[in-house]
């Protein structure tokens, strides 16, 4: 008679251990589901500062702007108050700033946030 073991085996073991994803955030799409490291993200630094990047900007317009940031990066924000436009509306970059810049070195704030 022969009993059968109860013990885990270390294939059981391996799959009851979550699987970590790479969660780099697609603007407009979500977080990539892919196993981390991530071929496709893995390499990407932000545009603005050089670091790595989480994220692509998800300032919109006619298109989505996509750029790869970091956390601490963002789209500028224009002197009108807005993102500058994206695709056929898009106004050049203003002399002063970047078309990338970290949140705590914005020049302007968007037109949701001024008061009048």
């Amino acid at each position: 008679m022969t009993t059968e073991s109860t013990s885990p085996t270390e294939n059981d073991k391996a799959s009851d251990q979550p699987i970590v994803t790479c969660g780099f955030a697609e603007a407009w799409v979500g977080k990539c589901k892919n196993a981390k490291p991530c071929e496709e993200h893995a390499d990407m630094k932000c545009v603005s500062c050089g670091e790595p990047a989480t994220k692509t900007c998800d300032s919109t317009g006619q298109f989505v702007c996509g750029a790869p940031l970091c956390d601490e990066c963002e789209h500028s924000i224009y002197p009108d108050g807005t993102n500058g436009g994206i695709g056929f509306n898009a106004q050049s970059c203003p002399e002063i700033t970047k078309s990338h810049v970290k949140a705590t070195e914005q020049k302007f704030k968007p037109w949701y946030t001024r008061e009048n």
